[in-house]
């Protein structure tokens, strides 16, 4: 064996890879190797294809090699659990090469956006990282490396591999990173296990991404708006959302899911509801976009939002009060009885308006939405005004003149905005 080990020493130090290959194939191969020597040449048949494998040329003719390599540590490793022979040997260099080779393949495959092959070499390489680092088979005195895991998770994100994505960004989110560069990573857990319908673990990494990234809790809330709106009933959502109006701990952001969700529900979900329930639901997103508006200040989309909900409910009373059409006792008295409901509700929904036309006409940079939401501003008003005018007639009030100036100013400014 002491002969073998200074032929092989010789022809890996000239790079003679092809030599030291058919010197180690007819020692593993002569039927005379006794089993004590064995696992002195799998580390010999793991060093020589590692070499192979980690140089351009020869790696060509045996593409496999790093397989062979490996499959001679894993024989020898059970000889041997604490690799004593393969470090007083320093035979560890066999791991090394095949590391390298790895990280070398998958660095080109990066560069060229083959994200799938960039993956799979990535991958392999964490499988050598971890024996290196966890035997000391290496100077550093690293444990982890949160390099090559993101690179991996990205590249398997990339190439669609979600489960292993969330596999590797799991392993660097619980390390708490809080870099900016490690903020996507926390996106995409906490997507894809809503996407899982895993609470455990959704919670688990929107509680982190919370607390590492404070000053993206808008972002936050939309998320946990997203999963509850995707995975609660509506009835669910309303018992919650009262629940945290009460508790008096909802934020502006989770006030605006509430409302986007109270009115953007499955239709068949919907079908299942009355009237009275779907009217509910209407209301429920005005109050919502009030709250968020008070503590906004001034963003009149918020306003124009608990407007335009209390609008609607106007208007679909005043097309009950329209089917109530006749002279009789009974009739004219169903007729009173929407109208006053009306009342109020135009009562209500005025004001939201109101500062929704303030603060939106005011804006000297509006967006498309807020421009054509300040147009439909200016329509509702003038439809509420124009009914509080004519209704004067009705209730004997001398306020006409004072309503009829209002619907002309907001009729005025009928899609004036652009």
């Amino acid at each position: 064996m002491a002969q073998d080990d200074a032929v092989l020493q010789l022809y890996i130090a000239q790079k003679q890879y092809e030599k030291a290959k058919e010197e180690v194939d007819k020692m593993m191969a002569n039927p005379k190797l006794k089993d004590k020597d064995k696992p002195h040449a799998y580390l010999w048949t793991m060093l020589v294809y590692s070499n192979i494998y980690n140089d351009s040329a020869s790696s060509i003719k045996y593409p496999n090699a790093d397989v062979q390599a490996m499959d001679a540590f894993y024989k020898y490793q059970p000889h041997d659990p604490e690799l004593k022979q393969m470090k007083e040997g320093h035979f560890e260099s066999g791991i090394g090469n095949v590391d390298q080779g790895y990280i070398n393949r998958g660095n080109v495959y990066w560069t060229d956006k083959n994200y799938d092959s960039a993956f799979s070499y990535f991958s392999r390489a964490l499988g050598t990282r971890k024996i290196l680092y966890s035997n000391n088979l290496t100077q550093t005195t690293s444990t982890f490396d949160t390099t090559l895991t993101l690179f991996t998770g990205i590249a398997a994100q990339e190439s669609k591999h979600y489960d292993s994505a969330a596999k590797y960004y799991s392993q660097l989110a619980d390390l708490k990173i809080a870099q900016p560069d490690y903020k996507s990573i926390y996106e995409f857990l906490i997507q894809y296990y809503s996407q899982q319908k895993n609470n455990e673990a959704f919670n688990k990494y929107l509680a982190l991404a919370k607390e590492l990234y404070p000053a993206d809790n808008a972002l936050w809330s939309q998320y946990e708006i997203s999963n509850m709106t995707a995975n609660s009933s509506t009835t669910e959502l309303l018992k919650k959302y009262k629940e945290e109006i009460a508790a008096g701990v909802i934020t502006e952001q989770k006030l605006v899911g509430y409302a986007e969700a109270f009115t953007t529900n499955d239709s068949t979900e919907l079908k299942g509801m009355d009237s009275a329930q779907k009217a509910g639901l209407k209301l429920a997103a005005a109050e919502a976009y009030g709250k968020a508006y008070n503590m906004s200040g001034n963003n009149g989309l918020y306003a124009f939002g608990a407007g335009y909900y209390y609008f609607l409910t106007f208007e679909t009373l005043d097309d009950r009060y329209n089917t109530y059409k006749g002279t009789s006792a009974e009739l004219k008295a169903k007729r009173e009885e929407v109208a006053k409901q009306e009342e109020a509700y135009a009562d209500t929904a005025a004001p939201w308006l109101e500062k929704a036309y303030t603060d939106l006409s005011a804006k000297q940079d509006r967006e498309r939405i807020e421009t054509s939401n300040l147009n439909h501003t200016v329509d509702f008003l003038a439809t509420i005004y124009m009914w509080k005018r004519d209704r004067t007639k009705v209730t004997g009030s001398k306020d006409y003149d004072k309503y009829d100036a209002l619907y002309k100013k907001y009729d005025d400014l009928h899609n004036s905005f652009k």
